[in-house]
């Protein structure tokens, strides 16, 4: 049985007799449903939520989504994601593994891009209700990767929205080259649901421990964020299964095809236990040089 925390709608080209008709029968709907639909103009809007180069679309509504664009080119929005320079800056920040990104740091474990979203977030946003859920303008996020990427200081509070740096932390997990939990975990990650509810967290422990030193220190570094944020879900609405379904495929997706809808649930049920037990999952393994937000 699905549970209806782990989904969202993504309602794209949302026509004004649909809008109409879901105006009249939202009141008769759960709250908590309404507010797990959202309105997307443009295929490139479902970058801020969801791995887009890995959903399986039709040519056809590709087609269609590039002429609308084309019809309003005074609202038409660039891709969000672009490939790093080849070779990439050495201050690049985007776009390259945990490995460049540790060598043109002195060592440091943690991405700068991932310790500076974080300390902004836990200092102003924690009690931010809908932290993560809510998309920013492209072109401000793609100038603030750009910033990073040249090595420039990025400053928050100059664009006056709590939910840009969420955004940027989203994006930077969707753009390492391989994800966060590794592609030789999806199979492990994918099958939890098979797994005995009394011994999933065990199970969730013994795969995470098995993931390379590097990622482990930097997945640690994000669960102990998250459970941070699930802990004020009084004041931001974001439970464990919430934050899950939003960080769900930016940390884990297939090597190759894209991932289908019967892999969201035990992807999203995965991280939501790594979230609920960050305490259980994480203990015992020390790694030199680690450190927590």
């Amino acid at each position: 049985m699905y549970n209806v925390e782990c989904f969202q709608v993504f309602l794209v080209f949302p026509v004004k007799f649909f809008r109409i008709i879901w105006n009249v029968f939202k009141p008769l709907m759960s709250h908590k449903f309404g507010k797990k639909v959202f309105y997307l103009n443009y295929l490139s809007e479902l970058r801020d939520h969801l791995k887009y180069e890995h959903l399986n679309i039709p040519e056809e509504v590709i087609r269609h989504d590039e002429n609308l664009r084309m019809k309003q080119k005074s609202r038409s929005l660039p891709p969000a994601k672009c490939p790093p320079p080849r070779p990439p800056l050495p201050t690049q920040q985007f776009g390259v593994s945990l490995q460049y990104l540790s060598a043109k740091n002195k060592g440091e474990l943690i991405p700068p891009v991932m310790n500076h979203t974080v300390a902004y977030l836990k200092k102003r946003g924690l009690k931010t209700e809908g932290l993560f859920r809510r998309s920013s303008g492209i072109k401000t996020i793609q100038e603030i990767q750009k910033l990073y990427n040249q090595g420039k200081s990025v400053d928050f509070d100059e664009y006056g929205d709590i939910h840009i740096p969420g955004v940027i932390l989203k994006a930077f997990l969707r753009e390492l080259p391989e994800p966060l939990l590794t592609f030789p975990m999806y199979d492990q990650i994918v099958q939890i649901t098979s797994v005995e509810s009394s011994l999933r967290v065990t199970r969730c422990k013994e795969i995470v421990h098995r993931l390379p030193e590097h990622n482990y220190v930097v997945l640690k570094f994000l669960m102990c964020f998250l459970h941070m944020v699930s802990q004020e879900t009084i004041f931001n609405k974001m439970t464990s299964s919430n934050l899950a379904c939003v960080f769900g495929l930016n940390l884990i997706w297939p090597p190759k095809n894209a991932p289908s809808f019967s892999t969201l649930v035990p992807i999203n049920l995965f991280v939501e236990s790594l979230i609920d037990f960050y305490p259980i999952i994480f203990s015992s393994r020390k790694v030199p040089g680690e450190r927590l937000p």
